[in-house]
């Protein structure tokens, strides 16, 4: 019989309470692991309306896997509607292609809080930030905190977002690459819309010279799916250069930010000047979305790959570890699909080298491969997107088989 390894014997530190952190929380708790997280903050987690696109077929796995309920809100998107805007169509647009999709489009709030849910009471820590981690003795992580404290584990993963302090610790090598465009995003309660239909199935993909931006519905407060109840999501694609970045990324106060603006920070000029660029560009119903919107925000664009998932006894999850532009709609599913795979690793190893070597090999390949295919969807899409506007379906999807190499069915089958 073969001897199997007992993952209830570890004591595992966890840096970052967002979904990643909280996911691996859940999985290793369940195991029988001694968890604890550290959220640096002290309140909840935003999630200012946010939407996202996750495979229904992954839905319906976590949702199978106890992660998620089977009923947390969401939309069927069937497709990805690429339109552009032309003299003939200049209110909805052009619709070039129906791009199919199986996905779900909810709110991130709505996700974060499902998995908040199952992280077992007390492992949570709030206003405790980590501000060293090394492994100075084998076998043993110590954290050192903002307050002066330590602690020790027998591991410890970072899931600490794309700026991570795992990464910097771990890789001071890998730095992060600036794609040359940010994410202006926002959202609008249905009720300031002249009209719901043209939104009401599948994700809008407006087209313009240099980028396009998105736009669907996601349940709204209290996670409500009602018709009037409903938020728009939206983010658009726009090129920055990197020597205008810093002053794009300096908000209403004068001060700067090295990767995004938080809602309500960034300075009227900057925001009507985005208004007024893509006016010029977006077909009027769309124009109107983002001219009506509040509280928008930006982050910078960025990416990188990493050479492992971990070194000795400290991991990396999530955005911590390869960083895929939002393209591939996988931030959080990738981050969830690290922690899935570490507890099946350590559930089913015969020792903790084991599990660990087995789990790095695997989220290290898909991961990497995932930020290659985010950046052939952002060439594709952004810094050298053709016009669609005399493209039918047929020369659409040739032009992106050609493009997009990588299918995205491979990768969503290995997160």
């Amino acid at each position: 019989m073969v001897q199997r390894f007992n993952p209830a014997v570890l004591t595992v530190g966890i840096i970052g309470g967002s979904i990643v952190g909280c996911t691996l929380a859940a999985e290793l708790a369940r195991l029988g692991c001694r968890v604890r997280l550290f959220e640096r903050s002290g309140e909840a987690l935003k999630d200012r309306g946010a939407g996202i696109g996750v495979p229904e077929s992954v839905m319906a796995t976590f949702a199978t896997q106890g992660l998620i309920d089977a009923s947390l809100p969401h939309f069927p998107a069937p497709a990805f509607l690429r339109i552009w805007k032309t003299p003939a169509a200049p209110r909805f647009g052009r619709l070039a292609w129906t791009q199919p999709a199986k996905l779900a489009a909810l709110n991130w709030g709505a996700l974060y809080r499902n998995l908040r849910a199952r992280v077992p009471p007390g492992v949570y820590q709030i206003r405790q930030q980590v501000v060293a981690l090394t492994e100075s003795v084998p076998g043993e992580v110590l954290l050192d905190f903002a307050d002066g404290h330590q602690e020790a584990f027998d591991l410890v993963i970072c899931a600490d977002g794309y700026a991570s302090l795992g990464r910097q610790t771990l890789f001071p090598e890998v730095q992060l690459n600036y794609a040359g465009y940010v994410l202006w995003r926002g959202s609008l309660p249905e009720a300031a819309l002249d009209e719901s239909p043209p939104l009401e199935v599948g994700i809008r993909a407006v087209g313009y010279p240099g980028g396009h931006g998105i736009f669907y519905f996601v349940p709204g407060a209290d996670d409500s799916v009602r018709p009037g109840d409903r938020l728009v999501n939206w983010g658009v694609y726009v090129q920055i250069p990197a020597a205008e970045l810093p002053a794009f990324m300096t908000d209403r106060e004068g001060r700067r930010h090295e990767a995004s603006l938080p809602p309500g920070m960034m300075p009227p000029a900057t925001e009507r000047a985005l208004k007024d660029r893509l006016a010029q560009h977006f077909p009027d119903y769309y124009t109107r979305i983002l001219e009506t919107s509040e509280q928008t925000y930006a982050y910078a664009i960025f990416d990188c790959q990493v050479p492992a998932y971990r070194r000795g006894r400290i991991c990396l999850a999530g955005d911590a570890g390869a960083y895929a532009r939002p393209h591939t709609g996988a931030g959080a599913l990738k981050g969830i699909a690290d922690a899935v795979a570490l507890g099946k690793a350590l559930a089913e190893a015969g020792d903790l080298e084991e599990a660990l070597g087995r789990w790095d090999a695997e989220r290290t390949a898909a991961n990497n491969e995932l930020v290659r295919f985010g950046n052939q969807l952002g060439e594709a899409f952004v810094t050298r997107i053709p016009d669609w506007s005399t493209m039918d379906a047929a020369a659409m999807e040739a032009w992106f088989s050609a493009a997009v190499t990588i299918p995205s069915e491979y990768l969503l089958a290995r997160a």
